[in-house]
């Protein structure tokens, strides 16, 4: 993935595994649901605050395994033509620590994104980008392709990605026989909080 693309971001923390069937899968499925339902509007709510929880206990962890912090947070841009906001964007400003460090920063380009396909060209800069860093957050990571296309426009553009944060990643436990015994460790974990994967515990 990271040789299809000129700049890839090292740095992934997703905040939790998840496998497709599951809580975390549904949840992040569902808040995108455009029809006004309460539980789009719920999960919209759960989805800031699992990301708003999250940062809050570990931004210095992310910064430190980065070099750095950041001066804005954006998101990768919806892959389908959807109206109005993403809404993850909405979920990152009903945060109110995050809502400020919130900036829009890119845009679908006339390139066709392939699912599995990571691409200097699939994303266009909103604004030109000089030497600000960046943290970018994505709602699912299943082979990064977006994610890491997103990272590679950004810094393109001017900008550093100090880290790619994915509120769940995709694990698929049929892929191979290593991945399913990993995943068969991991599920037995219980979420906390107070856990980040780049290791540096507050």
């Amino acid at each position: 993935m990271e040789g299809q693309i000129s700049k890839p971001c090292k740095l992934i923390v997703p905040i939790s595994l998840y496998e497709v069937g599951y809580q975390l899968h549904y949840q992040l499925k569902h808040y995108k649901d455009d029809n006004g339902s309460r539980m789009a509007r719920d999960f919209l709510v759960k989805t800031a605050a699992l990301l708003g929880c999250f940062l809050q206990k570990h931004d210095r962890c992310i910064a430190i395994a980065a070099g750095g912090g950041w001066d804005l947070i954006t998101s990768v841009p919806s892959s389908t033509d959807r109206a109005g906001e993403h809404p993850l964007a909405t979920a990152i400003k009903l945060v109110p620590s995050l809502r400020d460090q919130y900036e829009p920063l890119l845009r679908r380009s006339s390139q066709v994104l392939q699912h599995n396909v990571a691409s200097d060209d699939g994303y266009a800069p909103l604004r030109q980008l000089k030497d600000e860093r960046i943290l970018l957050v994505d709602d699912t990571f299943t082979s990064g392709a977006r994610a890491q296309s997103a990272a590679s426009v950004l810094s393109n553009a001017g900008a550093t990605v100090a880290a790619i944060v994915p509120i769940g990643r995709v694990i698929s436990p049929e892929f191979n026989g290593q991945t399913a015994e990993y995943w068969k460790r991991q599920s037995r974990l219980v979420f906390d909080f107070d856990v980040c994967c780049v290791g540096n515990h507050q």
